[in-house]
């Protein structure tokens, strides 16, 4: 049975998208040649677009938190911390960290990411603490958002 003149959906070269099409011709009762009914192009059949599966790398995934590039760890800052650490009072005073809030040169203070971290250097809205894995500069005296719940 020929499908010369039926309707057939098919991906338009000009409209490069899957819409209607009437079937032009055939050849060997395979269909060769389409026009678009959205904007009248006559092309090749190229049948409809085959649906691909987009990969979504895990780091990108709905629901996961993308994973924070590795720093390598340096030994004499691992050092430093460990023996600062060991030096703490049995029951140290320690600051939740938050952008908001001011610090000074000695504090100890604990990030929900980084873990505890010792105050190093400081500025009117920056300081250097000392963590485990590392030296980090972070922001502070920050004024929060007007909608923030701080």
């Amino acid at each position: 049975m020929s499908l010369v003149g039926k309707n057939i959906n098919a991906f338009c070269s000009r409209c490069k998208l899957e819409l209607a099409h009437i079937v032009l011709y055939e050849v060997a009762g395979a269909v060769q040649g389409v026009k678009c009914k959205t904007c009248g192009a006559e092309h090749r059949y190229r049948g409809p677009k085959p649906e691909r599966k987009r990969e979504i790398p895990a780091e990108r995934r709905p629901g996961k938190k993308p994973a924070l590039a590795a720093r390598p760890i340096r030994p004499a800052d691992a050092r430093q911390w460990e023996l600062r650490n060991a030096a703490l009072p049995a029951d140290p005073v320690v600051w939740d960290y938050r952008l908001s809030e001011g610090y000074e040169k000695g504090d100890l203070i604990h990030h929900p990411e980084f873990g505890r971290g010792f105050v190093e250097k400081t500025t009117a809205d920056s300081m250097e603490v000392l963590f485990r894995e590392g030296r980090r500069h972070m922001a502070m005296n920050r004024k929060p958002a007007p909608d923030a719940d701080v």
